[in-house]
């Protein structure tokens, strides 16, 4: 059996360890520091876009913390029973190859691709020096705790955005952006005399580690691994045109979870044979791309949810707003107002006369097709919500030039301008 009570008591002895290093500490504050700058800029582009924001990066970042921790402590037990060595993955070249690939594209920042590519290179010429199996198990396990990240955490706080699609309909989405410090424990390994070896050493069993290291142990010697600690980040980007928030973030994961899984497979099965190490190489960029691909052409060719043509429909809510008191959600579409019908924003604005006193509207949730009352005693407007557009709104996001869905925030702070221009000037 894997002795995972040794393994947890041995993590534990050696967390109060590793917090003792200061430059552990520094590099965890540096992830955070930059985890909290990307939720204070998505907080800037909704603030550009609605007059305030709709989320709060302090508290995004906490909770992103929360999940983090949640799964590094995955990510962990997955480098133990593997039994992946970081000497043998070539961590330096990743990320030089990383950074020089997202010049072409910020999405290829991705280790799936770098990793194949270096994983390529290895096979045809022998360079650099590294485990394909432990390179092809490195990218599966982050996308395998990527994907239960985004199972759990992935919908929530989704941006509402005016989206021109290639049909040149304005309609309502959604914008999911996600960012976690992910800190793990990983191995080391390296070689030592057998007579060397001591009881402080926990024996493991016959068939670990499930990705073997490079080259056999010389005659006399054995490969020792030691607790080595780990923070990176994680990032998540998508948006939810013709679904629900959390019903896209749930196909993507669900896509990104088979994507991690055959890539681990391909990566065991590739300590067995070099046919194998070619196809996970291929794979990893290849299956990446495929992904994205299904992804995009989903939220392309459906037909939008969150349309105006289905009347008033709610996109997002301000916090502390009446709205947020009566408890209105994305995808409900308000009906009646004191009982005066409702077929689209104008009606809206219309019924809503400044400063009225209470206010009964009738809803009809888009999603699961519920009805249901809500009530609010006070004065309004405003009523806090925002609205799907219409069709002479114009939109800030244009899915026309094809941009990839992960990485939209650089282009939406140009588009947000040119829409509060467009807004102001009407239709």
């Amino acid at each position: 059996m894997f002795p995972w009570r040794e393994l947890i008591e041995l993590i534990l002895q050696s967390v109060p360890v590793f917090l003792q290093r200061g430059e552990l500490l520094i590099i965890l504050t540096v992830v955070l520091f930059l985890v909290h700058s990307q939720y204070q800029r998505v907080a800037a582009l909704e603030r550009a876009a609605f007059g305030r924001p709709l989320t709060d990066p302090l508290r995004n970042t906490l909770v992103a913390l929360l999940y983090g921790l949640g799964g590094g402590v995955l990510g962990t037990a997955a480098f133990l029973f593997l039994g992946i060595s970081l000497v043998e993955v070539g961590v330096l070249y990743l990320w030089m190859l990383a950074l020089v690939l997202m010049a072409v594209h910020p999405r290829f920042i991705c280790f799936a691709y770098a990793g194949g590519l270096l994983s390529l290179s290895h096979l045809l010429f022998g360079w650099p020096a590294l485990s394909v199996p432990a390179v092809m198990g490195l990218v599966a396990i982050l996308h395998l705790v990527e994907a239960l990240l985004i199972w759990v955490h992935g919908p929530e706080g989704a941006t509402p955005v005016y989206v021109r699609r290639s049909d040149g309909r304005v309609v309502g989405g959604f914008t999911l952006q996600k960012f976690w410090p992910l800190p793990f424990i990983a191995l080391v390994g390296f070689l030592m005399a057998q007579d060397l070896l001591t009881d402080a050493v926990l024996p493991m069993p016959d068939w670990w580690p499930l990705i073997e290291p490079l080259g056999e142990a010389p005659e006399g010697q054995s490969y020792v691994y030691v607790l080595f600690p780990v923070i990176a980040a994680l990032g998540y980007g998508d948006i939810a045109i013709t679904r629900h928030p959390r019903e896209k973030a749930r196909r993507t994961a669900a896509s990104l979870l088979a994507y991690s899984l055959v890539l681990l497979g391909l990566a065991v099965l590739g300590s067995q044979g070099a046919g194998w190490q070619w196809l996970a190489a291929l794979f990893s960029p290849l299956g990446h791309e495929l992904v994205i691909h299904l992804g995009r052409r989903s939220e392309e060719q459906g037909e939008p949810l969150f349309d105006a043509s289905h009347g008033a429909v709610v996109l997002g809510v301000f916090p502390d707003s009446p709205a947020a008191q009566m408890g209105l959600r994305a995808g409900d579409v308000i009906r009646r107002i004191n009982g005066f019908p409702v077929a689209s924003k104008a009606d809206l604005a219309e019924i809503l006369t400044p400063w009225a006193v209470g206010v009964t509207l009738e809803l009809e949730n888009l999603v699961d097709q519920t009805r249901r009352t809500a009530h609010y005693p006070g004065k309004v407007p405003p009523l806090g919500v925002i609205l799907a557009p219409a069709g002479t709104d114009p939109g800030f996001m244009d899915l026309r030039d094809r941009s990839n869905y992960g990485w939209l925030w650089r282009r939406l702070g140009r588009r947000v301008t040119a829409w509060r221009e467009g807004t102001r000037r009407g239709p």
